[in-house]
């Protein structure tokens, strides 16, 4: 039995394995405030980490994302909190695609300045702005050019053809796996992954695994809009060896954060 399941199964957590939890929104959102302030956020995230054994998360800031909402916002919740939590959180950025691109170069150089190295898109939230529209091409130059990573929700295939091709320096992270065509993309660019959040029938895992190798996917749970152990536990069921599940649970993604410098420190001798 692997010994993975039967420690995590057993309520032992993880012993000698790294856990990054690549996909985790925090603040207000559309459909479920996560926290209702930034001194519960900070306190609950670390009981939810520390209760599902997870080392850190990948934060996506809020739901400040649609409509007329102000981003600055989401984003400026996601600082504050990483302030609190610099070893546990690893914020990710967020803009409006819809927005001036004036406006979103003026928000991408403010994070950056501030130490932000990653970002996360919604643009199908966003009147469905396409990605690869002229704004997040834009987006996508500035991120070459700093060395910044990439989650989003959902590219098309033409889409995401067109920009991993066009920025091979970028590595883009799909935020849900569902196979299909993002089976073609992985196995065509070494620069595009995926978060394995997502519902499928029996074995959906295994064989999404076959077929672009576990080196390719990683844990992202949609917290904490769902628990994380609805992210974990395919991974640790998953018919794969221990050393597979590592890299899905966590080494894949901190090696993606430790290029872009986003990797907490002390975590870079867990790799």
């Amino acid at each position: 039995m692997s010994q993975i399941l039967e420690q995590w199964a057993s309520g032992k957590g993880f012993s000698n394995t790294l856990v990054i939890d690549g996909h985790v929104h925090v603040g207000a959102w559309p459909h479920a405030a996560t926290f209702k302030s930034l001194d519960e956020a900070a306190d609950s995230s670390i009981n939810y980490l520390n209760a599902n054994s997870v080392d850190a998360f990948c934060a996506l800031g809020g739901g400040y994302m649609e409509g007329l909402d102000d981003y600055h916002l989401g984003n400026d919740f996601l600082l504050a909190l990483w302030e609190r939590l610099p070893e546990r959180l690893i914020p990710f950025m967020s803009v409006n695609a819809n927005d001036n691109k004036n406006n979103i170069l003026d928000e991408l150089k403010r994070m950056y300045t501030a130490g932000i190295r990653c970002i996360k898109l919604l643009n199908t939230y966003q009147q469905n702005y396409p990605g690869d529209g002229p704004n997040l091409m834009t987006l996508y130059d500035f991120a070459a050019s700093n060395k910044m990573l990439i989650i989003n929700h959902d590219w098309s295939e033409s889409e995401i053809d067109k920009i991993a091709s066009t920025f091979q320096n970028i590595d883009f992270i799909f935020a849900h796996y569902g196979g299909g065509y993002q089976n073609t993309i992985i196995n065509k660019y070494p620069n595009v992954h995926a978060n394995i959040w997502n519902y499928g029938p029996m074995g959906w895992l295994d064989r999404g695994i076959k077929q672009v190798g576990a080196e390719r996917l990683m844990l992202g749970s949609d917290g904490f809009l769902n628990s994380m152990s609805v992210g974990i536990g395919p991974i640790v069921f998953a018919n794969i060896s221990d050393d597979e599940k590592r890299l899905m649970l966590g080494k894949n993604i901190a090696l993606l954060l430790n290029k872009v410098g986003a990797l907490p420190k002390s975590l870079k001798d867990k790799i």
